[in-house]
Protein backbone atom coordinates (compact mmCIF):
# COMPACT_ATOMS: atom_id res chain seq x y z
CA UNK A 1 0.00 0.00 0.00
CA UNK A 2 1.18 3.39 -0.82
CA UNK A 3 2.26 5.52 2.01
CA UNK A 4 0.54 9.34 1.69
CA UNK A 5 3.94 10.79 1.05
CA UNK A 6 4.38 8.16 -1.98
CA UNK A 7 0.49 9.33 -3.09
CA UNK A 8 1.55 12.69 -3.07
CA UNK A 9 4.09 12.11 -5.32
CA UNK A 10 1.96 10.18 -7.64
CA UNK A 11 0.05 12.78 -8.22
CA UNK A 12 2.16 15.50 -8.17
CA UNK A 13 3.56 13.99 -11.65
CA UNK A 14 0.62 13.19 -12.97
CA UNK A 15 -0.24 16.60 -12.46
CA UNK A 16 2.70 18.01 -13.97
CA UNK A 17 1.56 15.27 -17.02
CA UNK A 18 -1.91 16.35 -17.52
CA UNK A 19 -1.25 20.07 -17.52
CA UNK A 20 1.87 19.12 -19.83
CA UNK A 21 4.67 20.66 -18.33
CA UNK A 22 6.47 17.51 -18.83
CA UNK A 23 5.85 14.73 -21.53
CA UNK A 24 6.80 11.14 -21.60
CA UNK A 25 10.58 11.86 -22.16
CA UNK A 26 10.62 12.79 -18.30
CA UNK A 27 8.70 9.60 -17.19
CA UNK A 28 11.32 7.91 -19.04
CA UNK A 29 14.25 9.72 -17.84
CA UNK A 30 13.47 8.67 -14.32
CA UNK A 31 14.15 5.03 -15.34
CA UNK A 32 17.31 5.68 -14.75
CA UNK A 33 17.25 6.59 -11.21
CA UNK A 34 18.42 3.42 -9.47
CA UNK A 35 20.29 2.14 -6.56
CA UNK A 36 23.95 3.42 -7.83
CA UNK A 37 22.68 7.14 -8.58
CA UNK A 38 19.22 7.37 -7.14
CA UNK A 39 19.46 11.33 -8.00
CA UNK A 40 20.06 11.07 -11.66
CA UNK A 41 17.39 12.49 -13.22
CA UNK A 42 17.26 15.29 -10.90
CA UNK A 43 21.17 15.95 -11.53
CA UNK A 44 20.12 16.28 -15.01
CA UNK A 45 17.19 18.41 -14.40
CA UNK A 46 19.42 20.91 -12.84
CA UNK A 47 21.79 20.96 -15.77
CA UNK A 48 19.44 21.65 -17.82
CA UNK A 49 18.06 24.72 -15.86
CA UNK A 50 21.87 25.73 -15.39
CA UNK A 51 22.36 25.56 -19.61
CA UNK A 52 18.54 26.50 -19.80
CA UNK A 53 19.01 29.80 -18.09
CA UNK A 54 22.35 30.83 -20.40
CA UNK A 55 20.85 30.27 -23.66
CA UNK A 56 17.81 32.57 -22.49
CA UNK A 57 20.11 35.28 -21.36
CA UNK A 58 22.03 34.84 -24.85
CA UNK A 59 18.86 35.39 -26.59
CA UNK A 60 17.75 38.57 -24.24
CA UNK A 61 20.83 40.04 -24.96
CA UNK A 62 20.71 39.50 -28.63
CA UNK A 63 17.14 41.26 -28.64
CA UNK A 64 18.99 44.37 -27.40
CA UNK A 65 21.19 44.98 -29.76
CA UNK A 66 19.81 47.45 -32.45
CA UNK A 67 20.46 45.27 -35.70
CA UNK A 68 19.00 41.48 -34.37
CA UNK A 69 21.13 38.70 -35.69
CA UNK A 70 18.17 36.39 -36.46
CA UNK A 71 20.67 33.68 -37.34
CA UNK A 72 21.93 33.44 -34.26
CA UNK A 73 19.14 33.57 -32.00
CA UNK A 74 17.67 30.20 -34.44
CA UNK A 75 20.56 28.59 -33.82
CA UNK A 76 20.43 29.40 -29.65
CA UNK A 77 16.58 28.33 -29.99
CA UNK A 78 16.92 25.09 -32.07
CA UNK A 79 19.95 23.95 -29.12
CA UNK A 80 17.36 25.17 -26.67
CA UNK A 81 14.71 23.13 -28.49
CA UNK A 82 16.87 20.16 -27.84
CA UNK A 83 17.99 20.35 -24.56
CA UNK A 84 14.19 20.95 -23.55
CA UNK A 85 13.11 18.02 -25.67
CA UNK A 86 15.73 15.86 -23.49
CA UNK A 87 14.58 16.34 -20.17
CA UNK A 88 10.67 16.70 -21.36
CA UNK A 89 9.96 19.98 -20.54
CA UNK A 90 7.24 19.71 -22.84
CA UNK A 91 5.49 23.66 -22.24
CA UNK A 92 8.97 25.42 -22.31
CA UNK A 93 9.86 23.14 -25.94
CA UNK A 94 6.56 25.04 -26.99
CA UNK A 95 7.09 28.53 -25.65
CA UNK A 96 10.44 28.26 -27.07
CA UNK A 97 9.56 27.16 -30.87
CA UNK A 98 7.06 30.01 -30.78
CA UNK A 99 9.87 32.11 -30.08
CA UNK A 100 11.79 30.58 -32.85
CA UNK A 101 8.64 31.11 -35.40
CA UNK A 102 8.78 34.69 -34.58
CA UNK A 103 12.11 34.71 -35.32
CA UNK A 104 11.88 32.98 -38.48
CA UNK A 105 9.04 36.14 -39.22
CA UNK A 106 11.31 38.88 -37.86
CA UNK A 107 8.62 40.09 -35.76
CA UNK A 108 10.57 42.54 -32.91
CA UNK A 109 7.53 42.61 -30.88
CA UNK A 110 6.58 39.19 -30.91
CA UNK A 111 9.73 38.09 -30.11
CA UNK A 112 10.25 39.97 -26.97
CA UNK A 113 6.41 38.65 -26.03
CA UNK A 114 7.31 35.52 -26.22
CA UNK A 115 10.44 35.67 -24.75
CA UNK A 116 8.69 36.62 -21.77
CA UNK A 117 6.43 33.79 -21.62
CA UNK A 118 9.51 31.35 -22.40
CA UNK A 119 11.29 32.71 -19.23
CA UNK A 120 7.96 32.78 -17.53
CA UNK A 121 7.24 28.90 -18.09
CA UNK A 122 10.82 29.03 -17.31
CA UNK A 123 10.85 29.90 -13.89
CA UNK A 124 7.04 28.49 -13.01
CA UNK A 125 8.69 24.65 -14.52
CA UNK A 126 11.91 24.94 -12.12
CA UNK A 127 9.38 25.84 -8.97
CA UNK A 128 7.45 23.23 -9.35
CA UNK A 129 9.84 20.30 -10.22
CA UNK A 130 11.94 21.51 -7.27
CA UNK A 131 8.90 20.79 -5.09
CA UNK A 132 8.80 17.33 -6.73
CA UNK A 133 12.31 16.71 -6.30
CA UNK A 134 11.95 17.50 -2.66
CA UNK A 135 9.12 15.19 -1.82
CA UNK A 136 11.31 12.31 -4.19
CA UNK A 137 14.61 13.34 -1.41
CA UNK A 138 12.14 12.96 1.71
CA UNK A 139 10.59 9.49 0.31
CA UNK A 140 13.80 8.27 -0.11
CA UNK A 141 14.95 9.61 3.43
CA UNK A 142 12.14 7.49 4.49
CA UNK A 143 13.37 4.09 3.26
CA UNK A 144 16.33 4.45 4.54
CA UNK A 145 14.86 4.22 8.04
CA UNK A 146 12.16 1.81 7.43
CA UNK A 147 12.77 -0.90 10.10
CA UNK A 148 13.78 0.96 12.79
CA UNK A 149 14.53 4.45 13.29
CA UNK A 150 18.21 3.75 14.54
CA UNK A 151 18.79 0.93 12.77
CA UNK A 152 22.30 1.41 11.67
CA UNK A 153 23.84 1.92 15.13
CA UNK A 154 21.96 -0.59 16.77
CA UNK A 155 24.59 -3.11 16.54
CA UNK A 156 27.23 -0.92 18.14
CA UNK A 157 24.91 0.36 21.01
CA UNK A 158 24.73 -3.02 21.90
CA UNK A 159 28.35 -3.52 21.51
CA UNK A 160 28.91 -0.91 23.92
CA UNK A 161 25.72 -2.12 26.38
CA UNK A 162 27.45 -5.63 26.30
CA UNK A 163 30.69 -4.22 27.37
CA UNK A 164 29.45 -2.04 30.03
CA UNK A 165 27.99 -5.19 31.36
CA UNK A 166 30.91 -7.24 30.71
CA UNK A 167 28.70 -10.19 28.77
CA UNK A 168 30.84 -12.03 26.30
CA UNK A 169 29.53 -14.20 23.70
CA UNK A 170 30.05 -17.38 26.32
CA UNK A 171 28.69 -16.15 29.25
CA UNK A 172 25.80 -14.80 31.14
CA UNK A 173 26.14 -11.96 34.22
CA UNK A 174 23.82 -10.88 36.89
CA UNK A 175 22.97 -6.79 36.98
CA UNK A 176 22.27 -5.14 39.17
CA UNK A 177 19.41 -2.93 36.91
CA UNK A 178 18.92 -2.67 33.42
CA UNK A 179 16.87 0.30 32.65
CA UNK A 180 14.18 -0.23 35.07
CA UNK A 181 14.36 -4.38 34.91
CA UNK A 182 14.46 -5.83 38.76
CA UNK A 183 18.08 -5.78 40.36
CA UNK A 184 19.53 -9.67 39.69
CA UNK A 185 17.96 -10.26 36.29
CA UNK A 186 20.11 -12.44 34.26
CA UNK A 187 21.29 -10.75 30.68
CA UNK A 188 22.30 -12.23 27.55
CA UNK A 189 23.71 -10.48 24.49
CA UNK A 190 20.69 -10.91 22.51
CA UNK A 191 18.43 -9.45 25.75
CA UNK A 192 21.30 -6.72 25.65
CA UNK A 193 20.12 -5.81 21.90
CA UNK A 194 16.70 -5.82 22.64
CA UNK A 195 17.26 -3.39 25.93
CA UNK A 196 19.45 -0.97 23.24
CA UNK A 197 16.95 -1.63 20.60
CA UNK A 198 14.40 -0.99 22.79
CA UNK A 199 16.22 2.03 23.86
CA UNK A 200 16.13 3.50 20.53
CA UNK A 201 12.90 3.31 19.51
CA UNK A 202 11.76 5.31 22.57
CA UNK A 203 14.79 7.66 21.42
CA UNK A 204 13.77 7.96 17.68
CA UNK A 205 9.81 8.32 19.34
CA UNK A 206 10.94 11.06 21.55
Amino acid sequence: MESTLQQQISAMKQSLLDEGFVDGHFVELELFDDGDNPQFTEEIVALFFVDSAHLIADVEKELGNDHINYVKVDKILHQFKGSSSSVGANRVRLQGTKLRESCKDGDVESLKVSLKQLKEEHATLKQKLDTYFQLVKQLRSQKKTVGHPNEENVEMLAENQLTKMAITKDEEVDVVKVTGNEPGKVVTEEEAVKVVSDESVLIGAN
